[in-house]
């Protein structure tokens, strides 16, 4: 008789059933496991045996087969070992299992060692919220995924920390250990503390004005200025003024964690916006994901924060261009020899560059060395269509020394935040019953619905989109960013000033044009 377990797997963010079907038969004793694993998933059968030999528990010399359906699904991780294990288990003391009705809601997850010990797998949340969506409440996981899913409520989990526990519950009826109350998340939440604050950045008045719309319509932006001019503390001060995560960001974000193992017990879920740094040595495989197991990456991993390139120059152009499709779409699409997920990539890209090679082209104090061009080439790095995909484009000049040593506080990240959070709070209104959260993530046929505009406001923009030769989509997103400068003004409806102060947010200045 077929026993049948059942477990979920996640490709992308999105889970599904997987039934273990186990059968046997008289020939060659062998383990054979078919339904498209890879070869981590068929590797499996070796700790399989030994599991069985080290829990005094002797295999038939028969031929056993492990069916992972539906077979059109590519399965990876090594969360298939302990129902597989647990499906064999049943196969072979067929008739003793105490628990035949429970099994068909029952869903088992687990990769074992060679001692029969559970061990931790990747991806669980994911998963487990999949399966929840589904219907699914009962859960047989590894004990050191507990930590994860203690926070999700009306789930019952059992922790298993070693297969004989199993044997002795589903063989003795032995009882195991079990969690069906969750904790408050919020627990988790303690009172932010960064360490960069927008109140030891002195002087840049426009810049942190500008800063505060972005952080308000999660818009992106590229700050240029010479090599000291506070471009990077300005940057790493922006995730100080985000609005925090609500529940329902938390447990999308900690999903994305979960899948590339970065959850742990000091760590159980993402409670605050990630801000994620790149290196510019780093490759388009680190940026956007894949590899055979189509693991998710830093555009994905900046979900619902921040994504900052410094020295956005030294950056090979090939590696910048990858960023084009998720500033776009908000999502990532990794095609593989292996198979082909999606994963959310909505992050706000934050970069920092010098205007030129050495650093001080357009500088009020030191002379530029570079000739026009060497600026051009230097400035080429970064294309067109990436441009236009930035909103705000700030010059940020060196302050000079005096007001660098006056230790007089400005603005705190605090105040900053507050403003910012109340200018969302409008856009949550505004998109009420959509899938939108901010001002930048609105589509053209959403922006011509959501924010109109009056005559005069259509004939500034014509003027100045035939003054300076701006592309459409630049259009939508100075529109865009005129609507979060209203917002952050509590203005019902844009004005030409709107649009004049988004403008001048587009400094196109400190680029030689071709």
């Amino acid at each position: 008789m077929v026993q049948i377990i059942k477990t979920f797997t996640n490709l992308g963010l999105i889970g599904h059933e997987i039934h273990i079907e186990a059968d046997s038969s008289l020939a060659l004793p062998t383990i054979e496991i078919i339904g498209l694993p890879d070869m981590m998933i068929k590797e499996a059968k070796e700790r399989i045996r030994s599991t069985f030999r080290n829990c005094q528990l002797p295999l038939p010399a028969r031929k056993f087969i492990l069916n992972l359906a539906p077979s059109d699904i590519k399965k990876i991780w090594t969360s298939f070992d302990l129902p597989m294990a647990l499906a064999l288990l049943l196969l072979i003391q067929e008739g003793k299992c105490r628990f035949s009705e429970q099994l068909k809601s029952w869903l088992f997850f687990g990769e074992l060692g060679l001692d029969g010990s559970v061990k931790r797998i990747n991806g669980l949340l994911p998963c487990v919220l999949s399966a929840k969506k589904k219907g699914r409440t009962t859960f047989f996981i590894p004990q050191d995924n507990l930590f994860e899913l203690e926070y999700i409520p009306d789930i019952t989990i059992y922790p298993i920390a070693h297969f004989s526990q199993l044997v002795d519950y589903f063989s003795l009826g032995k009882p195991l250990n079990v969690l069906s109350s969750h904790k408050d998340i919020y627990q988790l939440q303690q009172q932010p503390s960064f360490d960069n604050d927008f109140m030891h950045i002195k002087g840049q008045l426009l810049a942190k004005r500008a800063l505060a719309i972005a952080a308000a319509g999660f818009h992106n932006a590229l700050m240029v200025g010479a090599p000291g001019s506070g471009k990077t503390m300005l940057s790493k001060a922006m995730q100080s003024i985000l609005p925090p995560l609500d529940f329902s960001e938390m447990l999308e974000v900690s999903q994305i964690y979960s899948v590339v193992g970065k959850l742990n017990k000091d760590l159980p879920l993402i409670t605050q916006r990630p801000f994620r740094q790149v290196h510019h040595t780093a490759s388009r495989f680190s940026i956007i994901g894949g590899g055979t197991s189509l693991t998710p990456w830093e555009v994905s991993l900046a979900h619902k924060g921040i994504l900052f390139f410094d020295e956005l120059t030294e950056f090979p152009r090939e590696t910048l261009e990858v960023l084009r499709q998720p500033l776009e779409e908000r999502t990532v699409h990794i095609s593989r020899v292996s198979g082909s997920v999606e994963y959310p990539a909505n992050f706000m890209f934050i970069a920092s560059m010098n205007p030129c090679k050495c650093g001080y082209y357009k500088d009020r104090v030191k002379p530029c060395r570079c000739s026009a061009s060497d600026i051009k080439r230097y400035q080429s790095r970064i294309s067109g269509p990436l441009l236009d995909r930035i909103d705000i484009i700030l010059e940020i000049p060196r302050e000079n020394i005096d007001k660098i040593l006056d230790y007089h506080q400005g603005e705190t990240s605090d105040v900053l935040r507050a403003k910012v959070v109340a200018a969302r709070k409008i856009q949550q209104e505004r998109f009420k019953g959509l899938p939108l959260h901010a001002n930048a993530q609105m589509t053209a046929k959403e922006l011509q619905e959501i924010v109109p505009l009056d005559s005069t406001c259509k004939d500034f923009l014509s003027q100045a989109s035939s003054a300076l030769n701006l592309s459409g989509r630049v259009v939508h997103r100075t529109i865009k960013l005129a609507r979060t400068i209203a917002d952050m003004q509590n203005v019902p409806h844009i004005v030409v000033q709107h649009l004049a102060e988004a403008m001048q947010y587009r400094n196109r200045t400190m680029f030689i044009e071709e």
